[in-house]
């Protein structure tokens, strides 16, 4: 509890702050916000990584790689966005995730925002609190829900998983001309396992979110590993007491076209242990581009590169594995109107690639994905979405779970969403 609480405390603030005004400007439909998802799904293949397995989507086969199916109340999110004054506001999101991790019911998001007014020197915002590094491309709606596919691509949904941050971050936003130009910093904590799931289960696509109580459970262990890490990772923990950081940079130019360079590095010392989980060291590189060629059409692209270490140096360093994504999405309104449908495609490709004891501990992977979906509203508050995914992958650490180290999977899903 002592690791999380600094990160509760935060939440505990906003309320606080919220208590020195009037119940009808913090509770009302300007700032409460909300979505819960049923959702059917039916898929062939392996076993899901949520179930201890390797699978690469949250859905699972049947016996033998035959076709299963189920339907649930699959996610649920409440988010609250109080204002305090013009310049200070704060938002404060809890989730409902069925299956993806434990508990089920966590906080998303807690940070309080201050924003100063637009001026000829530009104009300054600054968040403090537990919040997702600006990464996605993808997760626009209300507590970090993608809003056009019911699966995010391997690059975000990793960033779900494993990289949100209890920290403090500032950004600067400035015109030159008719170019725009925002950059961004920030130091951060409470990020110290990341690395863990990417590492010992590889990529994956769906919507996982983490929270500060969240835990996963990895996939089949090897030998070499299983005495040497717990068979959960809990992605919000810190245990170096050492501050990360990340800097960005946005460019908007004069053309229908916005482009982003990310640098993230959590600076984990590598060798700091608590209750058998570790304090790795992961940094990453992203850059994307999201263009406009008609107001119909967006097409949206990422590319992220990077490497996590964890472990003593026995004369290698235990864990030392190098991992790559991206994708290209391309979504187009089928209509004109609030109620018009839109269908999307999307290509992924991702690998990692280790570096240490391959022999008796191999996490190498590489793999694609193709996903193509229609999202179609069906009043203001209620949208209706359909899905078919083909992921294929090889893993070599799959033989630890008796499986082959190829295999490929179709996932057909349909939900619908409401929302306020």
């Amino acid at each position: 509890m002592a690791r999380r609480r600094p990160i509760l405390l935060l939440a505990a603030l906003a309320a606080a702050l919220a208590s020195r005004a009037s119940a009808q400007d913090m509770v009302s439909r300007e700032t409460l916000h909300g979505m819960v998802e049923v959702r059917a799904m039916a898929a062939d293949g392996e076993r899901s990584w949520t179930g201890r397995g390797f699978g690469k989507t949250a859905a699972s086969g049947g016996a033998g790689g035959g076709w299963d199916a189920k339907a649930q109340v699959s996610q649920a999110v409440l988010e609250w966005r109080p204002r305090f004054s013009f310049a200070l506001s704060a938002v404060v999101s809890g989730q409902y995730q069925a299956g993806a991790g434990h508990p089920r019911l966590d906080l998303d998001e807690a940070y309080l925002k201050l924003r100063t007014k637009p001026s000829p020197a530009g104009r300054l915002a600054v968040r403090a609190g537990v919040f997702y590094p600006p990464v996605s491309l993808e997760h626009e709606g209300v507590g970090w829900t993608s809003t056009e596919l019911l699966s995010g691509s391997a690059l975000n949904s990793w960033i779900g998983e494993e990289v949100k941050v209890g920290g403090i971050e500032a950004s600067a936003e400035r015109r030159f001309g008719d170019h725009e130009l925002t950059a961004t910093v920030a130091a951060f904590g409470w990020n110290d396992t990341s690395g863990t799931l990417l590492s010992f289960r590889g990529w994956a696509l769906g919507e996982a979110r983490t929270g500060p109580s969240t835990r996963y459970r990895l996939p089949p262990l090897s030998p070499f590993m299983r005495f040497r890490q717990s068979p959960i990772t809990s992605p919000m923990w810190e245990i170096d007491r050492r501050g990360g950081w990340y800097a960005r940079l946005e460019w908007r130019p004069p053309a229908p076209v916005v482009l982003d360079a990310l640098h993230y590095d959590n600076q984990g010392d590598r060798t700091g242990v608590s209750q058998v989980q570790w304090a790795w060291e992961t940094r990453f590189d992203d850059v994307g581009l999201t263009w406009r060629p008609t107001p119909a059409m967006r097409i949206r692209a990422q590319a992220l590169s990077g490497r996590t270490w964890m472990g003593f140096a026995t004369p290698q360093t235990w864990v030392d594995v190098s991992f790559r994504a991206a994708y290209l999405m391309a979504t187009r309104e089928l209509g004109d109107g609030p109620l018009a449908p839109a269908a999307s495609l999307r290509l992924d490709a991702f690998d990692t690639h280790d570096h240490t004891f391959t022999v008796i501990d191999n996490n190498d992977e590489h793999g694609w994905a193709a996903t193509a979906g229609l999202r179609r509203p069906l009043t203001p508050w209620a949208d209706l979405f359909l899905e078919a995914m083909r992921v294929e992958s090889t893993r070599p650490s799959r033989a630890l779970a008796g499986e082959a180290p190829h295999q490929a999977q179709t996932v057909l899903q349909t939900a619908v969403r409401l929302h306020f």
